[in-house]
């Protein structure tokens, strides 16, 4: 079955906690938070504390996205989290310590994924791949940390067919941004099994959710067009 992660940075910042009861109760998997240090990416993300918080107030499992220049740091900051299932980072800028950065994960007791970016290409992490010390890849959709991008699925779907040549074990394959409700059969048909949504999916048309029904009810609505998405691939 497909997971279904909502991105965190997309709720209303005033309101995680009701937004997070709300997509709990509404059946979404895991909660996607994006850890961005204004450096690494133009943009900054969820602080420690906020991070922590969010983890006591539900019982969903966290995937944590590093978008930062020290990941190492960043690790040791996001531990303590509870139900942090698996830590993604990125291979870009990470190259000679990717081992001890993966290492440091594993030691941890937590899921490691490696993310790339629309511009990198799989070729630079075959290596990686075969060696099957990796419980994920992540695909990114548009550039991380950049807003009002135009959605890439066909580069995506170029790279799954190429991981599909490579003998890399049992994978989480993820794809994190520019999610839509066109592109997500498509994506989910080459082999994507993980989708983070937010604001293309799970909050379209939510411009800022409010404690009303009428939000509410949208959000559900666009949870269930996202699983009725899913349902003959996750069935095939």
């Amino acid at each position: 079955m497909s997971i279904i992660s909502t991105s965190v940075i997309c709720m209303d910042h005033l309101n995680f906690q009701r937004d997070i009861e709300i997509a709990e109760k509404l059946g979404i998997d895991r909660l996607h938070l994006d850890i961005m240090d204004g450096n690494n990416v133009p943009r900054y993300g969820i602080y420690p504390e906020i991070a922590k918080a969010i983890s006591k107030v539900s019982n969903l499992p966290i995937d944590l996205h590093l978008m930062v220049n020290d990941v190492e740091f960043s690790i040791e900051q996001f531990l303590p989290l509870e139900n942090l299932e698996i830590i993604y980072f990125h291979v870009e800028g990470n190259e000679k310590d990717l081992f001890r950065i993966i290492d440091k994960i594993i030691k941890a007791n937590v899921k490691v994924g490696i993310t790339i970016n629309l511009s990198t290409p799989l070729l630079s992490i075959t290596e990686l791949l075969k060696s099957e010390i990796l419980d994920g890849i992540m695909f990114m959709g548009i550039h991380p940390g950049v807003l009002d991008q135009v959605s890439r699925p066909e580069i995506i779907i170029r790279k799954l067919k190429e991981l599909k040549n490579l003998d890399c074990g049992e994978l989480e394959i993820q794809v994190d941004g520019g999610v839509t409700f066109d592109s997500i059969t498509e994506l989910a048909a080459h082999g994507v099994n993980s989708f983070v949504c937010g604001s293309s999916t799970v909050y379209k048309g939510v411009s800022n959710l409010k404690s009303n029904t009428s939000n509410s009810i949208l959000i559900e609505s666009n949870i269930n067009r996202i699983k009725e998405s899913l349902v003959g691939i996750d069935n095939a």
